[in-house]
C-alpha cells in the first residue's frame, strides 16, 4: 500500500488566511488521495510531535516570541520538512486598516528569524515572494483558489430589478480602500441600486439601496451569491500591502457570474481575468459603471465569461498537485 505524506497544519486563524492557505489546501490534498493529514491551532511540545511523526509541518504567519521558540524546537526535534506560509504584506499595512496594529515594530525580525527555521517560505504572490524571500532557504509562489465546494455551484442568478444592482462586498479592514467610492457613489446612486455586504460608514450606509451585515466565512459565498448583483466593484488603494495582495477578491466576484470594475494600477489585480480596470479616480470610476450599465445583457455575458474563467482555472481541487509540490510533499 502507497505510504501518503503526513501533514501537520498550524494555521494562524479561523478566517480568510486560515482557511484559504492552510485548513482548505490540506483539504483538497487529503480528497485527492495526495496526502494525509491534520490540523492543530496551538504548537506541540517535542514529545507530541515525536508521537505524531510528520513528514511535512506547515506554520502560519508566527510573529510571537513564544511561538518562534516552539518553531526552534520544532526544527531541533523533528525531521520533517518545515514550511512557514504567509499570505499578506504584515510588514506594510495601511495605517486605516484595523489590524496595522496588531503587528509590533519587531515584526520583520521576528519574520527573519521564524522563516530562517523552515526549510521553505510558500507566499500567494510574486511580490511578497521578493519581500520576504531573502529570508528563506527557498521560496515558492502558490496562487490563491477557491473551494469547489461550495464556490462551484454557486452564481447569482436575478438580474432583473428596474435598477441595475451595483455592490461591493468587504471586511473592516478594506475601509480604506472603500473610501474611494464615496463621490462615486454620491454621483450615481440615482442611477443604481449600490448594495453593500460588510462594515460601511454612515457616509455611504445614506445612499445605499441594501446593506448586509458581515456573515461568518463559511457563510459568505451563499450570502455574495444572495446579493444577485448586475455589477460589482472592487477597489483597492495604490499601496504596497494592496500590490502584494491575491487576486481572491475578483475570483470570488467572478465566481458569482458577476462581471466586475476594480482599480487599475494594483499588484493584486494583475491578472489576465476579463475584468475592467479602472484608474483610482472618481471620474473614471463614474464614467466606467454609468457606461457599464447602458446594456445590461452585455453586462451578464461579462459576469459568464469570467465565471467560466474562474471555474476552468481557479478552483482548489484542480490545484491540489501544485498545493503538494508547494508543501514538499513531492520531494
Amino acid at each position: 500500500m502507497r505510504h501518503l505524506p503526513f501533514v501537520l497544519v498550524h494555521p494562524a486563524d479561523k478566517y480568510g488566511c486560515g482557511n484559504y492557505r492552510v485548513r482548505w489546501p490540506l483539504d483538497a490534498l487529503i480528497r485527492a488521495g495526495l496526502a494525509q493529514g491534520v490540523e492543530s491551532p496551538y504548537l506541540l511540545d517535542v514529545a507530541t510531535l515525536s508521537d505524531i511523526s510528520p513528514d511535512v509541518v506547515v506554520f502560519q504567519r508566527l510573529i510571537e516570541e513564544d511561538q518562534i521558540s516552539r518553531l526552534k524546537s520544532y526544527r531541533r526535534g523533528s525531521g520533517a520538512f518545515l514550511v512557514f506560509e504567509i499570505d499578506d504584506l504584515v510588514t506594510n499595512i495601511p495605517s486605516d486598516n484595523r489590524f496595522a496594529r496588531l503587528f509590533p515594530k519587531q515584526t520583520l525580525d521576528r519574520l527573519k528569524r521564524a522563516i530562517g527555521y523552515c526549510d521553505r517560505l510558500v507566499v500567494s504572490t510574486p511580490a511578497l515572494a521578493a519581500a520576504y524571500g531573502p529570508y528563506a532557504r527557498e521560496v515558492v509562489v502558490c496562487s490563491n483558489s477557491l473551494p469547489d465546494v461550495p464556490w462551484a455551484g454557486l452564481t447569482g442568478h436575478l438580474r432583473h430589478a428596474d435598477k441595475p444592482r451595483v455592490g461591493w462586498a468587504g471586511s473592516t479592514s478594506h475601509l480604506g480602500d472603500l473610501k474611494l467610492l464615496i463621490p462615486v457613489v454620491k454621483a450615481t446612486h440615482h442611477l443604481v441600486d449600490w448594495v453593500f455586504l460588510g462594515a460601511l460608514p454612515n457616509v455611504l450606509r445614506r445612499y445605499a439601496a441594501e446593506v448586509h451585515q458581515p456573515v461568518p466565512i463559511e457563510d459568505y459565498p451563499a450570502k455574495l451569491a444572495s446579493l444577485d448583483l448586475d455589477l460589482a466593484v472592487a477597489p483597492l488603494e495604490v499601496h504596497p500591502y494592496n500590490d502584494a495582495k491575491s487576486n481572491l477578491r475578483l475570483i470570488e466576484l467572478g465566481a458569482m457570474g458577476y462581471p466586475v470594475i476594480c482599480s487599475a494600477g494594483v499588484g493584486a489585480f494583475d491578472c489576465d481575468l476579463p475584468v475592467t480596470r479602472v484608474e483610482n479616480r472618481p471620474d473614471a470610476w463614474i464614467a466606467a459603471i454609468t457606461s457599464a450599465i447602458v446594456d445590461r445583457q452585455a453586462l451578464s455575458e461579462q459576469g459568464d465569461a469570467l465565471c467560466r474563467a474562474i471555474h476552468d482555472q481557479w478552483l482548489m481541487d484542480g490545484r491540489a498537485a501544485s498545493w503538494a509540490s508547494a508543501w514538499g510533499l513531492s520531494r
